[in-house]
């Protein structure tokens, strides 16, 4: 089983896992594919903590990522993040 995730894990991240350049480039790239995500989405596809900080530094970076309020069934609130 670990062999199987660790084989996983490097073929949709083979740099190092810490670098926040490969993990915005990472962001960037599952934005810019269309779609809108929260960051529970992003955390679960891209197997981040948690991806705010990084979609914060690449908007201080240029990139116009927007964001939009959604409120769940159960009342709370969240955001969704996607690139036009």
């Amino acid at each position: 089983m670990f062999k199987e995730r660790r084989e996983y894990m490097t073929e949709l991240n083979p740099f190092k896992d810490n670098d926040p350049a490969i993990i915005q480039r990472l962001v960037f790239n599952l934005l810019n594919k269309g779609g809108k995500y929260s960051s529970a989405d992003i955390s679960i596809k891209l197997h981040i903590s948690d991806p705010r900080g990084h979609i914060a530094k690449l908007r201080q970076k240029g990139v116009p990522i927007l964001d939009e309020w959604c409120v769940s069934e159960l009342g709370n609130r969240y955001k969704r993040y996607f690139i036009l």
